[in-house]
């Protein structure tokens, strides 16, 4: 089971807030049932969110070698710092959740 979760600013936590549950908050806020199979966020404006994530090439690494044959930027990154040298990057991203199909009858 995903969750429903709302960020809470509490100055006592470690990161200054805290999560707590939120399902029928959330199911009340968009007016239909949520997917239990997804991630959802209620943001600070008072929108859910559904959440998910992607796997991109890194934007902060590139083929910078001059000596290389095919010539500069031709081949993949091979990595740098910031994404620990795998030349990968894990986005994550919130959209607006979608209503459940009805069923026809």
């Amino acid at each position: 089971m995903r969750t429903v979760t709302r960020n809470i600013p509490d100055p006592t936590a470690k990161w200054g807030f805290r999560r707590e549950p939120a399902y029928e908050e959330a199911e009340t806020i968009t007016g239909f049932r949520l997917d239990r199979r997804s991630h959802f966020l209620i943001s600070r404006e008072g929108e859910v969110e559904q959440l998910d994530q992607c796997t991109m090439e890194c934007s902060g690494c590139s083929c910078d070698c001059s000596s290389c044959s095919y010539g500069y930027n031709a081949h993949k990154a091979s990595g740098c710092r910031e994404c620990g040298y795998t030349g990968k990057r894990r986005m994550h991203f919130g959209f607006p959740p979608s209503p459940p199909d009805r069923k026809k009858p």
